[in-house]
């Protein structure tokens, strides 16, 4: 399971390192060598293990009907824009340029681990996103807290 919040930055040559904490998800045993990585909802980039990848893939947009323009629109932006990205051996990648250019990432970077995935934010666009205290405790009462 992949989760924190961290903030690199990208380096001169465009690569980001992905935080060991995140490499080595927690409760597993292997480091993460390769990520797909596609078009993030909200302008971030996201990020996935192979198997889960393939589990969001499988599960949730393979049984989009075809028929619907709004699903087709969102296989292609999801799958159409996703790639591959093999960690080196420091566990940096480089971001495929569109993807960078998409979520504004110039080189300030927040990564969020975020269960099966992680999302890779500009910082500047997720600090203007991210909840108040006051949003968090009007989420909070819908999960019953």
């Amino acid at each position: 399971m992949f989760m924190g919040e961290f903030s690199p930055s990208l380096d001169e040559k465009g690569r980001l390192a992905i935080p060991a904490r995140l490499r080595k998800a927690f409760g597993e045993e292997s480091p993460v060598e390769k990520l797909i990585v596609t078009h993030g909802f909200d302008k971030c980039i996201m990020a996935f293990r192979e198997s889960d990848w393939v589990d969001f893939v499988e599960n949730k947009l393979v049984p989009l009907s075809q028929s619907d323009p709004k699903h087709r629109m969102s296989i292609r932006f999801l799958i159409g824009g996703a790639g591959e990205c093999e960690l080196d051996k420091q566990g940096r990648v480089l971001l495929p340029g569109n993807l960078l250019n998409y979520a504004g990432i110039t080189d300030e970077v927040t990564v969020l681990g975020l269960y099966n995935k992680i999302e890779i934010w500009s910082k500047a666009t997720y600090e203007s996103y991210k909840p108040n205290g006051e949003e968090l405790n009007i989420f909070a009462g819908d999960l019953g807290f």
